[in-house]
């Protein structure tokens, strides 16, 4: 082969070498652009998507809304006590000895004059049938002597002894029947027995304490009150008292007599209640709550208590605008057992949330659940009258 024909075979091969790398650098560098391209379209499409997503509406919230509406809000003032009876006493042995009849029991009603127990008096007994036979024969005596001054055949003298005898002798009878009644124990008042302090064949001594009798048809309760409350208070004003056994049951009662000085070492003054309303809760002893009315504001501006949202201090509600609410501070004064008064921040009429406001914030929208309801019961209603027009054109035709 000549020289020649060698290095033309050399530049052709140097050229297709040339060619091919170009080729191949080509193709490799139209990838990574594709890549790119492909990055940014994926790119626009999520951010397409989020602001989609961002312009989705939040769902409101359902509540309930009730108006703000003016109504008679009391004040109160709470005091505890005890229910006493209207009269209570402890009998107390008259006379020592044993006890040889006991016909009561703790709980039993009694009425004024019953026998409840007696202490042996066979010798007291015996005393009285003594001194009456004595003066039976005293008196005797004294209406013989009395023929005989008549007669004037007895002497004045003989006559006031005989008087004065007889009288002695009449005393002496009495004193045996007290000493003979002190042995029988009787109820001074119609009442229940609250507390038997002795056995049947117990021993008693003089002084000693037997049983204790309330009168029940009448109870009280004693309330030692500051005297700026007091002085709002008035006899025959209602109270509602409450036992700790029965909460729920409100027990009615009244003031019956306010004292007329200061116990300079409390400065209280006493309040004695008298309950009206006995049911079987109240019983002599029972501890009770009085919740006494002092004030009384007409027409306050209220809402349900359930309404108000505390939060650092401050007492908030949320009011309806519309679809939303609006978050406001309101002041709050007196308050009963479900409303409260709004002495600022709000003005009649307006509606605030009482049910759902844990999901609320300011500006938050609002579904009315009562007007939700109504709209499904109407709507209810329209298609039932729908349909059964539809039957009655179907039966018709």
């Amino acid at each position: 082969m000549s020289k020649r024909s060698k290095i033309f075979g050399i530049g052709t091969f140097l050229l297709l070498l040339i060619v091919g790398v170009t080729f191949l650098v080509s193709n490799r560098g139209g990838k990574p652009n594709e890549a790119i391209a492909s990055a940014d379209s994926t790119g626009l499409e999520s951010d397409t998507k989020n602001d989609g997503d961002e312009k989705k509406e939040t769902p409101p919230v359902p509540v309930e809304l009730a108006a703000a509406t003016p109504r008679d809000i009391p004040s109160y003032f709470n005091a505890t006590g005890s229910l006493e009876a209207k009269r209570q006493v402890k009998l107390i042995s008259k006379a020592g000895g044993q006890i040889v009849r006991l016909v009561v029991e703790e709980g039993d009603y009694v009425k004024e004059g019953q026998i409840l127990l007696e202490i042996d008096h066979r010798e007291e007994k015996l005393l009285v049938e003594q001194a009456r036979v004595k003066a039976e024969t005293a008196e005797h005596d004294l209406d013989r002597s009395a023929g005989l001054v008549e007669k004037g055949l007895g002497s004045d003298k003989d006559f006031e002894f005989k008087k004065e005898l007889a009288e002695v002798s009449e005393l002496e009878h009495n004193l045996a029947k007290v000493r003979f009644e002190n042995k029988i124990v009787r109820a001074p008042f119609s009442g229940q027995i609250t507390v038997r302090h002795i056995e049947l064949g117990q021993t008693v001594n003089l002084g000693e304490a037997l049983v204790d009798i309330a009168d029940v048809s009448s109870l009280e309760v004693r309330l030692y009150l500051p005297e700026k409350i007091v002085k709002t208070l008035k006899t025959g004003q209602p109270v509602e008292i409450r036992s700790d056994v029965d909460p729920d049951h409100a027990i009615e009662g009244m003031v019956a007599r306010i004292a007329p000085s200061v116990d300079p070492a409390t400065s209280t003054i006493k309040v004695t209640l008298r309950v009206q309303d006995q049911g079987s809760t109240t019983r002599v002893g029972s501890f009770v709550r009085a919740r006494i009315t002092t004030d009384v504001v007409q027409n306050a501006v209220s809402v349900p208590k359930k309404a108000l949202v505390p939060e650092a201090g401050v007492t908030y509600v949320f009011v309806a605008e519309g679809d939303s609410v609006r978050k406001v501070t309101v002041t709050t004064g007196y308050a009963d057992d479900d409303y409260i008064e709004i002495t600022a921040g709000l003005t009649e009429g307006e509606k605030v949330v009482t049910i759902g406001q844990g999901g609320l914030r300011q500006g938050s929208k609002i579904k009315d659940l009562a007007e939700a309801e109504s709209g499904d019961e109407g709507k209810g209603q329209a298609d039932a009258a729908d349909q059964g027009q539809d039957y009655a054109d179907s039966k018709d035709n």
